[in-house]
């Protein structure tokens, strides 16, 4: 099973593991998240942490998924990782993303779609997307509220990979702690904010946040259906085929 759930208490644990594929946002990844979800044993848990197994939290959609899936048309809803990421974001509940190593792409909005994130020191976060042909589409609308929108560019224009640390001092993780600790930590962090506090204040607190944030989940689902196939397909089958894209041809249209 790529996803495994467990329990702590009253805090639902959903583990990513499927180590030897980095944890990638497969059809049936997403599908297997999605329907653990939607199990009424988790939906009656207090909280929700989700973590990983592996060198890797989550290294971003599976590129041949991403290729034949439909995804980037706006098909196959029901295993689209921006489904998956709505749902997270949306959920009633808490939910706290424990990062034991590197969350890229759609492995850092997935981080992203959680409320909170604890992540190890030896965590990293990129968001390589627009040198595979393709933009990060939730990162779009939940990074900048977070960074501000210079440092939010920044992050997506240079792809460049950030430290534990800095994702620390940025906003974008609330602590780092050490990597054995990581889930302990997370764990914890939930039955603090679980303990006395009341579910209907929790879940309106996070539907009047986003509601202030103006988060437009269609734009996010529309975003990808904008950009230009042949280049989204060079991009995606050079990284499939190991090879440098070749986008020179574009830009001299």
């Amino acid at each position: 099973m790529p996803v495994e759930i467990r329990f702590s208490g009253s805090i639902a644990i959903i583990t990513l593991n499927n180590p030897e594929d980095r944890n990638s946002l497969s059809m049936r990844l997403v599908t297997d998240t999605l329907n653990i979800l939607n199990e009424p044993v988790v939906q009656n848990a207090r909280a929700i942490v989700i973590t990983a197994i592996g060198p890797a939290f989550c290294a971003g959609a599976n590129i041949d998924d991403l290729l034949r899936s439909g995804w980037m048309e706006g098909l196959s809803a029901n295993s689209n990782p921006s489904a998956l990421f709505r749902r997270i974001a949306s959920y009633p509940r808490p939910v706290i993303a424990a990062v034991q190593g590197m969350a890229l792409g759609g492995g850092f909005e997935l981080m992203l779609s959680c409320d909170l994130a604890i992540a190890s020191d030896s965590a990293s976060f990129s968001l390589p997307e627009i040198g595979h042909g393709v933009v990060p589409n939730t990162g779009l609308a939940l990074l900048a509220p977070m960074v501000g929108r210079r440092k939010a560019l920044e992050l997506m224009l240079t792809r460049r990979r950030i430290s534990a640390q800095e994702a620390l001092e940025l906003g974008i993780v609330n602590v780092v702690t050490p990597s054995l600790a990581v889930t302990h930590t997370a764990i914890a962090l939930a039955e603090s904010i679980v303990s006395g506090a009341s579910p209907g204040a929790i879940a309106e607190i996070k539907t009047s946040l986003d509601k202030h944030a103006g988060i437009d989940w269609d734009e996010i689902d529309g975003t990808l259906k904008r950009l230009p196939p042949a280049e989204w397909q060079e991009g995606l089958s050079a990284f499939t085929e190991h090879r440098p894209p070749k986008y020179d041809q574009f830009w001299e249209k």
